[in-house]
């Protein structure tokens, strides 16, 4: 059984954009900016039909709050009409490394006349839901930065790396974190048994946090294709991650950032027959016409661990009315680099089924959610840097042993 929705609970039956602002924030979260900082940014989601989710996410506590819906393709038997959970972290993470790069290189009098990258996300499945035993992988990042400039190699190296070392989402990723959980069955907290108890007081459950549906902001121009379904299939014949092994499932997640103004505009599909190509638009600039990168591959977990709640929900025919999270990640920058935070989920689950099946149905969905198997690992991106056309790469996350492809010469 799939979780009960009304009929017209869908993306396309409200006739908002994919994303719009909910609430206008005073400025910037501190750690979209230089400097040591320390913010928090929450996302509240709720399942709607289908793989339709939804979700509202909130900038550290003076940023703007935003709106944004996720769907899954046919392979899970979606409708296609909003990006899929690991397109929204493919985007952010570029997005994020982009932004930091173009504000050093401003504060550092480094000009840039062009910047865009690449990134390939590999994840994996293997087991079976229906038995229980299922399990999501997570590989490497592999990470292609492409930089014109008048300034010295070195300088660009030294730029992108530290860009790299002072993102939270990074962070996240090559340091193994434990991230915390609490379930809500049917409005009272039960404990887990399996998974890491969150330390935090309750929640507010979504639904009494926003007793009406999000709606647009008067007077905010949602116009401008916030996130915009392309629709156009891509797909590379890029070989499998190192360490593939027989008998999983490849889900490969390939993406493209280019600078667009004072924005960036990401690109993202899956790298199958079957998978539809997005873009999304973030701007840390003053004008906040646009999610922040962080605030994208934020929503991309949450919705990721969701998608698993309602893929074991359908697995197992269980009698689920509605399911919903806050997810609260606490991000760090000190001494230009990020410390990583462990996030912590809040999920509550309403249906017909005893505590215990409950249970079983996070802990599943934590075991097979990608995102989480990527933050619970030590994944330190390939680095290939390409300035003026010449290749370096790839190196270290560090910046050592950048080899410049042709001639064999180092860029230190």
């Amino acid at each position: 059984m799939a979780l009960s929705a009304p009929a017209t609970d869908t993306i396309d039956s409200s006739g908002f954009p994919l994303c719009f602002k909910t609430q206008h924030g005073s400025g910037h979260s501190p750690v979209l900016g230089l400097g040591d900082a320390r913010d928090t940014f929450v996302v509240q989601a709720r399942a709607m039909g289908g793989h339709q989710k939804e979700a509202v996410v909130t900038e550290g506590k003076a940023g703007s709050s935003w709106r944004m819906v996720s769907d899954e393709g046919p392979g899970l038997q979606g409708t296609d009409l909003a990006p899929f959970p690991l397109g929204f972290t493919s985007a952010g993470m570029q997005a994020d490394l982009m932004h930091r790069i173009r504000q050093r290189a401003r504060a550092q009098s480094i000009a840039i006349t062009s910047l865009d990258t690449g990134l390939i996300t590999d994840y994996a499945f293997q087991g079976s839901f229906f038995k229980g035993n299922g399990c999501g992988y997570a590989y490497a990042p592999q990470l292609r930065v492409r930089i014109d400039t008048s300034s010295p190699v070195i300088a660009i190296r030294d730029l992108v790396v530290e860009s790299l070392a002072e993102s939270p989402i990074f962070a996240a990723w090559r340091t193994p974190l434990v991230n915390t959980f609490a379930l809500y069955a049917n409005g009272r907290r039960r404990p887990l048994s399996t998974l890491a108890a969150s330390p935090s007081p309750d929640a507010e459950d979504p639904f009494k946090a926003w007793r009406h549906s999000p709606r647009p902001l008067s007077g905010e121009d949602h116009s401008t294709g916030i996130i915009e379904r392309i629709g156009q299939t891509v797909v590379t014949g890029v070989p499998p991650s190192a360490g593939w092994q027989p008998g999983r499932v490849d889900i490969p997640i390939h993406g493209r950032s280019t600078m667009d103004g004072t924005s960036t505009r990401s690109l993202t599909w899956l790298n199958r027959a079957d998978g539809t190509q997005f873009a999304l638009r973030t701007d840390e600039g003053t004008t906040q016409r646009a999610p922040s990168g962080l605030g994208y591959a934020f929503a991309g977990v949450a919705f990721c661990l969701m998608t698993q709640l309602l893929r074991y929900v359908e697995h197992h025919k269980m009698s689920i009315r509605a399911l919903r999270l806050v997810q609260v990640s606490d991000c760090e920058i000190t001494g230009g680099r990020a410390q990583p935070h462990a996030l912590d989920t809040h999920i509550f689950v309403h249906g017909d089924e005893p505590d215990a099946v409950m249970e079983r149905l996070v802990e599943m969905a934590a075991n097979t959610c990608y995102l989480h198997a990527a933050l619970h690992a030590s994944l330190e991106p390939s680095l290939t840097l390409e300035v003026n056309g010449h290749a370096f790469g790839p190196g270290s996350f560090d910046g050592t042993d950048f080899i410049a492809t042709g001639d064999g010469n180092r860029a230190t």
